[in-house]
């Protein structure tokens, strides 16, 4: 066989993986905004059924998550609040007692979009820990 007939075989062979492959990496079309989710655990014993909130994760426009409550037998067991700056790094998670009291504050600082550090203050606002983040690069 001549290297131009090989030719005219090889290219309908490529083009019709590049479609099949085209066409099954299309794009999902693009979720909802979600504001908010509450998940609840339902539980069964033979007829009778218990229903109670799991956890309840709140989301802000950008979709960081800003408040994320678990719920252990429909009462608050952890409970974090999250803030976020313009690059939408995390530059400060609050972690609050069942009646909504902070109990510990870690913030985050960031130089070109690496963590570089976390410092963690307790509920009487006094530094415990502090991490530093050093990167190796190329």
């Amino acid at each position: 066989m001549k290297p131009f007939n090989k030719l005219l075989i090889l290219v309908p062979a490529a083009l019709f993986f590049m479609t099949t492959f085209t066409a099954a990496g299309q794009q999902k079309p693009a979720l909802p905004k979600i504001k908010s989710v509450i998940v609840y655990d339902e539980k069964y014993d033979k007829l009778i059924s218990k229903r109670t909130k799991d956890s309840e994760t709140v989301y802000d426009a950008h979709g960081n998550i800003i408040e994320d409550i678990q719920y252990i037998n429909n009462k608050v067991d952890k409970h974090f609040q999250y803030q976020y700056d313009a690059s939408d790094n995390k530059i400060k998670e609050l972690e609050l007692d069942s009646s909504g009291k902070v109990t510990k504050t870690s913030e985050y600082k960031f130089d070109k979009g690496l963590r570089i550090e976390k410092t963690i203050y307790g509920a009487d606002g006094k530094l415990k820990t502090k991490k530093t983040y050093v990167y190796a690069t190329f």
